[in-house]
């Protein structure tokens, strides 16, 4: 039986997977808040939601809360002018994912409920906050004489709302996608911590999507770690969320890592599925077996781990050839903050005028790159004599390879049993390196 009862609070919107199609349409489901929402269900939790929303959403909210069996869904503001639409170009996160919130800038924002008023009927012992464009300010002003535990998500929309409050805060949380992450702390822990040294926090929790997550004791001055674990991802919509709520939760209360690696694991679960009944059966599925579950082997890879892997990018990159999926590998590769590593735009194209010794030149720096690198990708665009050279030579050193093979055309026997992996999709592609450059954990 859960002792703790959880307030979210937050926007709620549309969802709108526009990667993910069926015959009626992209896929939609409610989002924002929600997401947390059936990770608290799918658990068992007691959990109450005070929400901002547009009046034409309010039917779905009121029937879905019902579903999600809420103690209690309160709105306490309105969003008009704006229908909270959020349209998502990459639902998997191979790279950036292209969140566009639909006519966002013209939205007004009007209070409606009384927050304490809420508290008062909830009588919670936990407190979420998801920042976003409404008065974020004021909801934590108005949280100031609340005397649990309140835990505040740094997302997309937040600015440093914590700075002027005297309440103390339990946890903050980010992703490695924060703007406070990557850009006010130049995605260090050590910028990270820094900067919210000041606040009084019990934890700094910062989750790095497919390679793990880390969490910072204040009090311990201490550092705990937990993997991600591999599943073949649908989406990668709001599992952040669920770790959240997982995070929050009195699972091991008295164990930080073991908490962060059942997050982990129901994170993962989340993302392989769109279907809410899947998920719920999948997460009671965990809990039965749960002392087993958490010591799987996962996928641990930080964020400033990966900026040290050199990734060799071995394809046709020549000026007469459509490169659009090289350049779009590169650019995932470096949304994950890894470092791709192109030979030819390095160390220059060989042209039919160039002497043998400027030609052994280029080969020369080509083959100090190779090892120098901690994995090669061979990009199959067409049957190119040089990536499949360079694939059979980066392969012999031990190391790990990936071929992508997006147009299906790779029939030898030899490109097909050489690499790690063999992959039809970007979205593959970022899956297999993670898998290749993890670091290897088991629960101790």
């Amino acid at each position: 039986m859960h002792r703790r009862t959880v307030l979210i609070i937050g926007e709620i919107c549309i969802d709108t997977h526009l990667d993910i199609v069926d015959k009626n349409g992209p896929l939609v489901r409610l989002g924002g808040i929600f997401h947390s929402a059936r990770a608290c269900s799918a658990l068992g939790m007691e959990y109450a939601l005070a929400y901002y929303a547009p009046d034409y959403l309010e039917d779905d909210i009121n029937y879905f809360s019902c579903v999600l069996r809420t103690k209690g869904c309160y709105r306490i503001g309105t969003v008009n002018n704006a229908p909270n639409i959020m349209l998502i170009n990459e639902s998997r996160e191979a790279g950036d994912q292209g969140y566009y919130n639909i006519v966002k800038d013209q939205a007004l924002f009007t209070e409606k409920g009384n927050l304490q008023e809420v508290v008062d009927a909830v009588k919670p012992t936990d407190i979420l906050v998801y920042p976003g464009r409404y008065n974020t300010q004021k909801v934590i002003n108005d949280l100031m004489g609340f005397d649990g535990r309140i835990h505040i998500d740094f997302h997309y929309d937040s600015e440093d709302i914590i700075g002027s409050t005297a309440s103390k805060i339990t946890t903050i949380i980010l992703s490695t996608s924060s703007p406070v992450f990557k850009n006010e702390c130049n995605g260090t822990m050590k910028n990270l911590i820094s900067y919210f040294k000041g606040h009084h926090a019990e934890y700094l929790l910062v989750k790095e999507n497919r390679g793990g997550a880390y969490s910072y004791s204040f009090a311990e001055n201490r550092f705990y770690e937990s993997p991600a674990y591999y599943v073949p991802t649908m989406h990668s919509v709001g599992v952040g969320d669920v770790y959240n709520a997982v995070f929050i939760s009195d699972f091991f209360e008295n164990n930080v890592e073991k908490k962060m690696r059942l997050a982990s694991l129901f994170a993962a679960k989340y993302a392989e599925t769109m279907c809410y009944e899947r998920f719920e059966n999948n997460v009671q599925l965990v809990l039965k077996n749960i002392d087993e579950m958490i010591t799987l082997e996962g996928v641990r890879l930080s964020w400033e781990e990966r900026h040290t892997k050199n990734i060799y990018l071995a394809a046709p990159d020549f000026p007469d050839v459509n490169i659009d999926l090289l350049e779009k590998i590169s650019d995932c590769l470096k949304y994950h903050n890894f470092v791709p590593r192109l030979p030819i735009r390095e160390n220059g194209l060989v042209k039919a005028t160039m002497t043998f010794e400027e030609e052994l030149n280029i080969y020369r720096k080509d083959v100090e790159l190779i090892d120098t690198c901690d994995l090669l990708i061979a990009v199959l665009l067409f049957n190119d004599p040089g990536t499949l050279v360079e694939l059979g030579m980066f392969a012999q050193s031990g190391k790990p390879t990936i071929v992508f093979d997006p147009y299906s055309i790779c029939d030898n026997m030899f490109v097909r049993h050489t690499p790690t992996f063999m992959c039809k999709t970007i979205g593959e592609v970022i899956d297999a390196t993670y898998q290749c450059l993890k670091r290897r954990q088991k629960h101790g």
